[in-house]
């Protein structure tokens, strides 16, 4: 039996061009395109809310992507009426954007240099995670987020205190993903996921970065993002 394909909608740029977008983009690309019976549209702002609000889920990987307030709303709008986000990486990197920490359930302050980290599984027994083993290591930015809502539900974390880009933060609970329902929809929000070219960087007159891919590579991650694009189909419970 034939069904309806679902609409994609991926965002995935920067005016700033910090990450290697082009080699996330292409990954998500490949795993929506696995995922099977989706069609996807592809974007580097969120600029058409239309066009947001006219599909069925959203896969963002972003960075400081100015959204006015009227994309604001239409992203607040998909989600309120039943559409789902997963959102990876620096997505939560909003800028001064006052509306869009709400609606993520986040906004990222910052992260120490490139490291070596332990995560923890917080909900075993989520559908998201099970056979997840309950702690795993991993090569990536560690993010230091600022929560926006109290029914977050925390899925993955790490503990961790320090200095992150020239500010001292107390060692404390990490949340690295969780879960953020709003209206009949929701955010899931996966930190980990960093890659850089050497030219990928936040100024063009900083020097050239090692080529860096996190734990792109980890078959772990990638089950993750499998996972994380099969419950923005509806595909997993919300």
């Amino acid at each position: 039996m034939i069904t309806t394909p679902l609409l994609a909608n991926l965002v995935c740029g920067s005016p700033s061009r910090n990450h290697d977008f082009d080699f996330a983009r292409k990954a998500l690309l490949e795993a929506l395109y696995a995922a099977g019976n989706i069609r996807t549209d592809v974007w580097n702002n969120y600029d058409s809310g239309s066009a947001i609000e006219a599909g069925n889920l959203l896969v963002s990987y972003t960075s400081q992507v100015p959204v006015s307030d009227e994309n604001c709303a239409a992203l607040r709008r998909f989600l309120e009426n039943g559409g789902r986000w997963f959102a990876i990486h620096a997505s939560n990197s909003v800028a001064g954007n006052a509306h869009l920490p709400g609606i993520l359930g986040s906004r990222f302050l910052g992260h120490p240099p490139y490291m070596h980290f332990s995560v923890t599984v917080t909900r075993p027994e989520d559908p998201l995670l099970v056979q997840v083993p309950a702690t795993f290591e991993v090569d990536d930015e560690l993010y230091v987020i600022e929560t926006h809502s109290n029914d977050l539900e925390v899925l993955l974390e790490t503990r961790w205190g320090g200095e992150a880009m020239r500010q001292q933060y107390p060692e404390d609970t990490r949340p690295l993903m969780y879960r953020h329902r709003l209206g009949k929809g929701g955010v899931l929000y996966l930190a980990l996921g960093h890659a850089n070219r050497p030219f990928d960087k936040p100024r063009p007159e900083m020097e050239d970065r090692p080529d860096l891919r996190g734990p792109w590579a980890m078959p772990l991650y990638q089950e993750l993002i499998r996972r994380g694009i099969e419950w923005a189909a509806g595909r997993r419970p919300l």
